[in-house]
């Protein structure tokens, strides 16, 4: 029997998770949440000492050997995609009873301990066109669907009541210095038929109205985008679509464009990370700025509501090149814009830069702070042109100037807000709903 469970839909994933009695927890980690799993582990070991606690996910798969050595409670660590190895590591382990060296050094990507020794297998290989296409549709009916379709979303803004991920590629082939890329360089996609027929079982079986496609870089293959939105038409499915991810700003065109609008889109990301040509080659990111600025205003002229990325403080950056960068995304025109400190995730070249340098401030000691805030910015990266002072001082003032000093955007975002705040309200037991009244706000309640 295989159970989920899932901390940010509800408060007491450690009580039922101890009730269940696992034979093996296994953990899903980004950076971030690492020390909250591992106390999650550390309190199921203490009543079933027998359980197996197994550690995956973008944090271990860039720091593997680092993660099982300073963390005892993980019993095993398995780095990059694992669909073929943890099923390999689980027959093994449990129905043929292979516990020696011998056996744990056949399964690929495994960390594991012999005695004081710290073994991390070879990767294997990641997923061919063939075997993604060979995996099946994920696992929903696990999850509390209607608790989740309350919660769903990525960005601020969405139109859809029932809103799922589909993710029809793996891999990005550029080299974005502040990017983990946890499933490599290669560029790998899923067969269309394939997509279509999940695109259809999701909404026949959870009748969804809304699709973020989550790829990292889905125009990557120019004709196989074009085939995909054909494709999508030709469902005449009422579905909404979105590119919750983002898009190269530098890889889209007119042709694109009206072919996503006759396909349901309503919203694109552009990733464009910062409007200084300096910083963008600090971040090799090395995006065309002029392209995308004339990409951005053929979308808005298209009716399309358009969004980016605004990052702050890569290592190098200066005071000029980030004034320079505010205001190219201020000239724009965006509907929306995430305005982040950069966050040097381990084994990113932003990292790497970092430790190089000694640029990582005390906060960037404790991986609980490695997430992307807005309304807190604590900055993880201090360096000789930027204080973690002056990189809070620009977001925040970004943001004003961004929203708050635009009638249009304000009265957006407002409308968006209140949207979500009656998703939530409706979705909310009436005893905690009064508690919600007399507190005041949904955010005082969580806090």
């Amino acid at each position: 029997e295989v159970r989920i469970f899932d901390e940010n839909i509800s408060a007491t994933v450690a009580d039922d998770l101890i009730v269940w009695k696992p034979h093996v927890a296994g953990f899903t980690c980004v950076t971030a949440a690492l020390a909250p799993a591992c106390r999650l582990a550390a309190r199921l070991k203490e009543s079933l000492k027998d359980a197996l606690v197994i550690v995956g996910g973008p944090h271990l798969s860039a720091v593997p050997v680092e993660t099982i050595r300073d963390n005892p409670v993980i019993d095993f660590g398995f780095s990059g995609e694992a669909e073929k190895s943890l099923p390999v590591f689980l027959r093994g382990w449990f129905r043929e009873g292979n516990r020696d060296a011998s056996f744990l050094s056949s399964v690929p990507g495994l960390v594991w301990r012999s005695g004081p020794k710290l073994t991390h297998n070879r990767a294997a290989a990641f997923l061919s066109d063939e075997e993604l296409d060979a995996l099946p549709f994920p696992a929903w009916h696990l999850l509390p669907m209607e608790r989740i379709f309350s919660k769903a979303t990525h960005g601020l803004f969405s139109r859809g009541e029932r809103i799922m991920p589909v993710m029809t590629t793996r891999g990005c082939p550029n080299f974005c210095g502040f990017c983990c890329r946890v499933m490599g360089f290669q560029f790998r996609k899923t067969n269309l038929e394939r997509v279509l027929l999940e695109i259809q079982w999701l909404w026949h079986h959870w009748k969804v109205d809304e699709i973020y496609f989550e790829d990292d870089t889905f125009t990557q293959d120019p004709e196989r985008a074009h085939a995909l939105l054909d494709a999508i038409i030709g469902l005449r499915l009422p579905i909404l679509v979105k590119f919750a991810n983002g898009l190269r700003a530098d890889k889209v065109d007119r042709p694109l464009l009206e072919k996503m609008r006759r396909a349901g889109v309503y919203w694109i990301g552009f990733g464009i990370e910062s409007g200084s040509p300096y910083t963008q080659k600090l971040m090799h990111k090395n995006l065309d700025l002029d392209l995308a600025a004339r990409n951005v205003a053929l979308a808005k002229g298209m009716g399309f509501k358009v969004g980016s990325n605004c990052i702050i403080g890569y290592p190098g950056e200066t005071r000029d090149s980030i004034r320079e960068s505010v205001n190219y995304f201020l000239r724009l025109g965006l509907d929306s814009m995430a305005v982040v400190t950069c966050v040097p995730f381990p084994g990113t070249t932003a990292w790497q830069v970092c430790q190089q340098n000694g640029w990582l401030t005390e906060r960037a000691r404790h991986y609980e702070n490695y997430w992307f805030e807005v309304f807190k910015v604590s900055p993880l990266i201090e360096t000789p042109y930027l204080s973690a002072k002056d990189l809070s001082r620009a977001i925040f003032w970004t943001y004003v100037r961004f929203y708050f000093l635009n009638l249009r955007r304000t009265l957006l975002v407002a409308s968006m807000l209140l949207r979500k705040w009656r998703g939530e309200w409706r979705h909310l037991a009436p005893a905690r709903w009064m508690r919600l009244l007399r507190n005041g706000s949904v955010a005082r309640e969580r806090g």
